[in-house]
């Protein structure tokens, strides 16, 4: 009966450990995660200290350093080069141990999406593969025909992993909408607390997930990038320029999605950090929806308030005030062709 036990245990958190490459441009820090077992998947890699080199294996690759599994002692403070598969050479020092892990700082912020690239390309066309990447971003979960917001930890190809409001069963049936991507049906492969593993049925295809990825950096480097400076202050004459903080009043068509729902709705005003919008659809405080506007494909947003069929939501990323011009631009030259 404990050998049984044991058995459904193991199952429930069935988590293989892979290498994951982030984008973030922290240097990855110490976690709870495993360090070693039966079921790992590390990428291979080599640590030189002077004239000695030592092979590795890497767990986290991020743009400002790494997470590496070696035998051999290190110092903190030690300064190694860290060379990958494609040839790779990264220069940088020691930062923290636990246990075989070792965190390398790296002496200049690297391009990962760049190293995913070369790696892709590197391997044989019919056998190309992503590697999981480290995400964190909005999704939906529909679970028994009820849609969840969740929040993505990491995605590969094969499957995506969950922040999830409650535990789900292994070998549940569920569909993932990721912002920007098509609903992806799947199977819970493990499930321990709020973490979830699902598995995508069929996988996705390398190419699309490359796609995905590539706009998601976008994103992460417009939150990262500096303000705009000031606005020139305007001629003698001249119409003063939108306050983009403050509610621009609208009457403009869009369309909303909620997993797979779709339907058409009135702007009403919006702002980088809001939207209000007119609809007769149910819809509940809390509920996570894609506002597709002009020139803005799924941007996620949140309902707050709910006056009559007023929804009034915040996004879940704030708008680039350049993004919100340009959604501005559009919305305006659409209504002049009308």
């Amino acid at each position: 009966m404990r050998a049984a036990g044991g058995r459904a245990r193991r199952r429930v958190c069935e988590c293989k450990v892979e290498t994951i490459y982030s984008l973030s441009g922290d240097v990855p820090v110490a976690d709870a995660g495993a360090e070693g077992g039966d079921d790992v998947a590390l990428w291979p890699g080599a640590l030189t200290s002077g004239s000695v080199r030592r092979a590795c294996s890497i767990r986290k690759l991020s743009a400002g350093g790494a997470i590496l599994h070696c035998d051999h002692d290190v110092a903190i403070g030690e300064r190694l080069e860290l060379e990958l598969m494609n040839g790779e050479h990264l220069a940088g020092r020691v930062v923290w141990r636990r246990g075989s892990e070792v965190g390398l700082s790296f002496d200049t912020q690297i391009d990962v999406f760049a190293i995913i690239a070369q790696d892709i390309v590197s391997q044989p066309g019919e056998r190309r593969r992503m590697p999981r990447v480290e995400l964190s971003c909005p999704a939906l979960l529909d679970v028994e025909g009820r849609s969840h917001p969740v929040t993505t930890r990491d995605v590969s190809q094969g499957g995506v992993k969950l922040d999830v409001p409650f535990p789900l069963a292994p070998e549940q049936k569920v569909t993932v909408t990721l912002d920007g991507l098509r609903p992806v049906e799947g199977v819970v492969r493990w499930s321990a607390g709020s973490l979830a593993g699902i598995a995508f049925l069929p996988e996705l295809r390398w190419q699309e997930l490359m796609l995905w990825l590539k706009d998601k950096r976008r994103h992460v480097f417009q939150e990262a990038s500096p303000p705009f400076a000031p606005a020139p202050a305007a001629a003698a004459g001249e119409p003063p320029a939108h306050d983009i903080d403050q509610g621009i009043a609208l009457n403009l068509p869009a369309r909303v999605r909620e997993g797979t729902r779709r339907w058409q709705i009135d702007v009403a005003s919006i702002t980088t950090r809001s939207v209000a919008f007119d609809s007769f659809a149910a819809l509940r405080i809390g509920s996570l929806l894609w506002v597709v506007l002009p020139g803005l494909e799924g941007w996620p947003a949140r309902i707050v308030s709910v006056e009559g069929y007023r929804f009034t939501c915040e996004f879940t990323q704030p708008l680039h005030p350049a993004v919100l011009e340009r959604v501005l631009a559009l919305a305006a030259g659409n209504s002049g062709e009308s």
